[in-house]
């Protein structure tokens, strides 16, 4: 995943600079962290070795390091005369004052000491400092990275052997002139189709760009090479489109987008973006492939899913599924799609065997991911319309749209609804649309700096009309070509209820059923109430934390009693408007939550844990709402008290060869989903509240829950037991009931359930 590598200084404008951690390797870290920094940078210019020490002290010519003392930092009248030494732990500080072999020499304007480079690297990292021979020491720009501060709080240079000298770029911070009002063109919503579009052996390019000074569309053969690129002008019209229309023989294709900016050194600013609209991308750069009708054609299937108040859902990430994956699959297959499509086609799929009737995807759109072997998320998407490349078998063929398309089949197969968790608040890097047009496609505060309510640097301003219907036309590309079956929202608080609402008539004028799931929250707010009026799900973290202090004994008892009468997330209009879940691919799983433990404390599951995450477990598999599991959360899978590991596909992924260790907690957790979903669970998946009636049973212990289910008739009643104690407890049941279900054929045991039913009813 895309996790900077280096830091971005501005300098007085329009000046910038990139530092690097380590030598560049030519790629384009330094265009991406100044994209990250939510800047438009023009002019790259690698520093020169004696440049890159003017700023931080050394650099490497050939095998000799170089220290160098810019004489400007002297406060000295004449500094060509001033005597300087190199100072640090290998030769006493101070000491070297006088010392020949640690005297600068003034050459060629600069002070220069050249010494042997295997001397000091084999010395690892280290500060040094230089001083002059009345004793003042010179002082590094405090804030760059090569210069640390000491434990007595003193700043000195740092060496260090990754960076010799080709670690600094200086750059040229571009201000786009306002050739227009960003705010009349945010209110513009544009029409028709963009991206490309091949019909009656014509191919049609469109981007929307209504501030651009000139737009050309780029083409590439085979090769894909700077060198045999080929530029065409396209045209603009009057509503801020450009166009261009033609037989194009070429596979790949880019945008070059000219601004016009406000710099007295360059009136115009290039930057070569990935089509926003592109369906399929050889990479996270681009270029964007050049597809056939032929290749967007859909087999959909007969399939319907689920109402929503019928979803069983297992959140999963797709190599996560994959990496341990007891089937014979090669290292290629286990990457992407093809092998999770292979898979599903066994009955003794992990996801199948389990019994859920929907599956969450973690992101599976284009990410940041700069190889395909790199273990990513997926929510730092840069295109909203092309499946991962890192997915694909082949990302230069496209054959990524069909691999995706079959393996939603094989879901459907299965009898499975696909969810794509998708994220439209933020992008990933390169940040395309901010090449493309900062102001109109982010959100800014009043010193022009992008909005961060998303933590990831780069708000999409999802209230301007071009951001909507971008992500319209994606949510409707998606359900059309690919037939999944509901969407995920992340950080929905951040696209706001009226574009929320829009996306729910949209899509379910394509299809009624579809699945609608918000995260409800961001790091600005939550949404406003009305989103009870939606058909929206809402991810309910009031359960997750409820339940995990109810389970662990440190909360009331009174959260669980709501939770079984789907009113914990009082605020609701419909119990399925709760997703209610333990633990996601988020943060510590529930087992990490329950042991309270880190990677470097023993780590030990107990019987109890196991009785715990059980009870937790049965808590919201017989509460009315939408159930939502964790891939592995049933072979207790943890991080090992890891809390973020977005980067850590060894923490992450599914240990299979624990399905033995805990065959009980899997075959009691498979039991609660296949009665959940069977006729005779209809009490615990109400389409309202006023279907079914609770009422509490009085319990000996305050550690034991009852709570009775029946209807207006009387005729249909059930009772449901939970011992939240670590000890065992009598069960006794009231006359005319029945056990149905119960971690236990007699009593309740330590964190244990059951449930009876009226005899008859």
């Amino acid at each position: 995943m895309y996790n900077r590598g280096g830091k971005v200084w501005e300098g007085s404008f329009p000046k910038g600079l990139v530092f690097l951690e380590k030598d560049w390797e030519e790629d384009r870290l330094p265009m991406d962290l100044v994209e990250e920094a939510g800047l438009l940078g023009a002019d790259f210019v690698q520093l020169s070795p004696v440049q890159r020490a003017k700023l931080g002290g050394y650099c490497k010519i050939d095998q000799r390091i170089v220290f160098v003392v810019d004489p400007s930092r002297l406060h000295s009248p004449n500094p060509s005369r001033e005597k300087i030494f190199l100072a640090g732990d290998f030769n006493g500080w101070e000491a070297a004052i006088g010392e020949d072999r640690w005297q600068l020499t003034f050459e060629n304007e600069v002070f220069l000491l050249s010494l042997d480079w295997g001397e000091f690297s084999n010395l690892g990292n280290f500060q040094f400092k230089f001083i002059t021979e009345s004793r003042v020491w010179i002082e590094p720009t405090h804030g760059f990275p090569f210069v640390e501060k000491s434990p007595i709080g003193v700043y000195n240079f740092l060496f260090d052997d990754k960076r010799t000298g080709n670690d600094v770029f200086s750059f040229r911070i571009a201000n786009p002139q306002d050739i227009q009002s960003t705010q009349v063109w945010s209110e513009f919503r544009p029409k028709g189709k963009f991206g490309h579009v091949r019909k009656d052996e014509k191919d049609s390019f469109r981007l929307f760009a209504p501030r651009a000074e000139r737009v050309d569309l780029l083409l590439y053969g085979d090769s894909q090479k700077q060198e045999e690129e080929k530029r065409v002008a396209m045209h603009r019209d009057e509503e801020g489109s450009w166009t261009y229309e033609g037989l194009v023989r070429e596979k790949y294709y880019r945008f070059s987008v000219f601004h016009k900016t406000m710099d007295k050194e360059s009136g115009t600013l290039e930057k070569k973006i990935l089509d926003p609209y592109a369906k399929a991308t050889v990479g996270r750069n681009g270029p964007g492939l050049i597809i056939t009708p032929q290749t967007l054609e859909t087999r959909k299937s007969h399939w319907t899913p689920p109402p929503m108040k019928d979803l069983v859902i297992l959140e999963a990430h797709l190599r996560d599924l994959l990496a341990q994956a007891p089937v014979d699959l090669s290292a290629e297959e286990r990457l992407g799609f093809r092998g999770l499509t292979k898979w599903l086609q066994s009955e003794s799929c992990y996801v199948r065997q389990l019994g859920v009737n929907a599956v969450e995807l973690q992101p599976i759109l284009e990410f940041d991911a700069r190889t395909k072997s790199e273990y990513h998320w997926g929510y730092m998407p840069v295109n909203f319309f092309s499946p991962a490349s890192s997915y694909s078998s082949c990302p230069r063929s496209g054959s990524v749209i069909r691999e995706f398309q079959e393996l939603v089949a094989a879901f459907h197969d299965a009898g499975i609804a696909v969810i794509l968790d998708v994220v439209y608040n933020h992008v990933g890097i390169p940040a395309h649309l901010l090449n493309l047009d900062r102001s109109l496609y982010f959100r800014t505060d009043e010193f022009g700096r992008l909005q961060n309510h998303s933590g990831c640097g780069n708000d999409l301003r999802c209230e301007a009309e071009p951001v909507r219907k971008l992500i319209l036309d994606s949510l409707a590309y998606l359900v059309q070509t690919f037939d999944v079956d509901g969407f995920r929202f992340d950080l929905g608080e951040l696209m706001e209820l009226d574009l929320l609402s829009e996306i729910e008539t949209e899509l379910k004028s394509i299809k009624p059923e579809i699945c609608l799931i918000a995260e409800p929250w961001s790091f600005r707010g939550r949404l406003p109430p009305q989103i009870k009026n939606t058909s929206y799900a809402l991810w309910s973290d009031r359960c997750r934390e409820k339940i995990l202090a109810c389970v662990k004994g440190q909360g009331s008892r009174n959260h669980a009693l709501a939770l079984l009468q789907g009113k914990l997330d009082e605020e609701n209009r419909f119990p399925w408007q709760s997703v209610n879940y333990l633990e996601s691919h988020d943060d510590y799983t529930l087992v990490d939550r329950l042991l309270e433990t880190d990677e470097e404390s023993e780590f030990r599951i107990t019987e109890e844990k196991v009785k715990q995450v059980r009870l937790a477990m049965a808590l919201v598999l017989f509460s009315p709402g939408i159930p939502m599991i964790s891939a592995g959360q049933d072979l207790m899978r943890n991080k090992k008290g890891t809390r973020n590991t977005y980067l850590r596909g060894d923490l992450n992924e599914i240990d299979y060869s624990k399905s033995e260790e805990f065959a009980d907690l899997r075959s009691d957790l498979k039991a609660l989903i296949e009665f959940r979903l069977s006729e005779d669970a209809l009490f615990l998946r109400p389409e309202s509240h006023e279907q079914w009636r609770y009422e509490e049973i009085p319990m000996e212990s305050q550690t034991t829950l009852g709570l009775r289910i029946f209807d207006s008739s009387d005729m249909r009643s059930y009772i449901l037991y939970f011992n939240l104690s670590d000890h065992e407890i009598d069960l006794r049941i009231p006359e005319g009931y029945e056990i149905l279900l119960s971690s236990k054929t007699e009593n309740l045991d330590p964190f244990g359930y059951a449930l009876a039913e009226l005899k008859n009813s």
